[in-house]
């Protein structure tokens, strides 16, 4: 469930591309080409590059300002030619249109996490900041690398991280690095980097979840339509997700973490388990991040492994009243790979079930009583069904074609249209969405 959220839900924490599967490219053409024939002539050989395995950088030589003379320089990842299986970054330049090593680090990280640029000196050019080692399994250091009179320079902090990411919360026109650490020697926390005086300073901290063992998921934008702040989802031992919110109080000067405190890990409304686990995302594309929070279905127990037994509802968070905002509610079938709005007239009335062998999810009347005093699903209102496209030549009466993708049929059948709680097929097509495939 877990490589399923990270697949379908996520950004920086998304699973990226196999390094041993590309590592000896063809020879480019251009700079690209001019920098592999550098790297080849300095380490006496074909290079054997690293790809960052999370994160908007993913390329082996990645082409960016990172001297802030506004031209294109060059940063390029590969395995150590000393042998020791780590991994060097070198930093290039270009003059009179040949391209130079400014300097280079190697680091006994066999895997980059991922490349950020940040200016966290607020010098009006981007220090590059790289992950070394894997964040998945908890066992990234982050190193800073600023370009300085002195040429590129190298800051390491010094505790590893389990996420991080650029940020400017304290809303200054300042970058800071947002590094959220795991509970193990030290406290579990989420913390503000800066760059002072040639030296990495933690700026402004706060506790998080010490339970928390593993971070799935960070996504840094508006939290509210006027607040900026951080989701962290982060799983339990026992599983279960949790979603962390950290912003910067402009009040009160501070970083705050209000479902991180020891009060409310024992009560945090987003703990979901794991056929629940889905991760904070933009759900209705306004910009604004939405959190999870989960309910049973009608009739469904907490130990239901089908993932459309639960109401996923998003919602904002409201930093005035420390509460959060429901925009809307969802059924996430992530077996078959889309969500369906959840009406509000639904609301209490209506049960969901799924069935992976026909790959069919039905919506089911809920009814209080059947009858004989036990409540019980009634009439289905809808049913929503995968088809190949054989099966849907051949087996598809009744349904009507509500989208398509990677050569299956996605089709809805209203088994009784005069039912109050019946939708109309339009309905049916507006409420229907993919989930996402980043």
């Amino acid at each position: 469930m877990l490589l399923v959220c990270m697949t379908l839900f996520s950004g920086c924490a998304a699973i990226g591309l196999d390094s041993k599967g590309l590592m000896s490219p063809p020879r480019e053409e251009g700079s690209r080409g001019e920098i592999q024939s550098l790297l080849a002539d300095t380490v006496g050989g074909e290079v054997t590059f690293r790809y960052p395995y999370k994160g908007e950088y993913r390329s082996a030589i990645i082409m960016k300002d990172f001297t802030g003379d506004r031209k294109e320089d060059a940063i390029a990842l590969y395995e150590a030619a000393d042998g020791s299986g780590g991994t060097t970054v070198s930093f290039m330049i270009q003059q009179n249109g040949q391209w130079k090593i400014l300097r280079s680090f190697t680091n006994t990280a066999v895997q980059v996490d991922r490349v950020c640029f940040a200016d966290l000196d607020d010098d009006g050019k981007r220090e590059v900041v790289i992950g070394w080692g894997n964040s998945t399994s908890n066992s990234s250091q982050a190193c800073v690398y600023d370009y300085t009179q002195n040429g590129v320079v190298e800051l390491v902090m010094e505790q590893g991280y389990g996420e991080m990411a650029v940020t400017n919360l304290i809303n200054d026109g300042r970058e800071e690095l947002f590094v959220a650490t795991l509970s193990s020697d030290t406290k579990a926390l989420a913390q503000l980097v800066w760059i002072s005086d040639g030296a990495l300073q933690i700026v402004e901290a706060v506790t998080l979840d010490p339970t928390v063992f593993q971070y799935a998921s960070v996504s840094v934008g508006l939290i509210s339509q006027n607040q900026m702040g951080i989701m962290l989802d982060g799983l339990k031992a026992d599983s279960s997700m949790v979603t962390q919110i950290i912003y910067w109080d402009d009040e009160e000067e501070t970083l705050k973490a209000p479902y991180s405190d020891t009060a409310s890990q024992k009560m945090n409304i987003t703990s979901r388990n794991a056929a629940a686990s889905y991760t904070s995302r933009d759900i209705d594309g306004n910009s604004v991040i939405e959190f999870p929070v989960v309910n049973l279905m009608p009739g469904v127990t907490e130990t239901s492994k089908d993932p459309v037994s639960y109401l996923v509802n998003w919602n904002q968070f409201d930093t005035k009243s420390q509460t959060p905002i429901r925009i809307m509610s969802t059924v996430m079938n992530s077996n078959d790979g889309f969500w369906f709005l959840f009406p509000e007239s639904w609301r209490d009335k209506v049960t969901c079930r799924s069935d992976i062998a026909t790959h069919s999810t039905t919506f089911y009347e809920w009814l209080e009583d059947d009858g004989s005093g036990n409540p019980a699903a009634g009439a289905a209102i809808l049913k929503i069904q995968v088809f190949t496209n054989s099966e849907w030549k051949t087996g598809s009466r009744g349904y009507t074609q509500i989208a398509e993708r990677g050569g299956l049929i996605y089709a809805a059948a209203i088994p009784e249209k005069n039912h109050e709680l019946a939708p109309s097929i339009s309905e049916v097509k507006d409420s229907f969405h993919f989930l996402s495939l980043e």
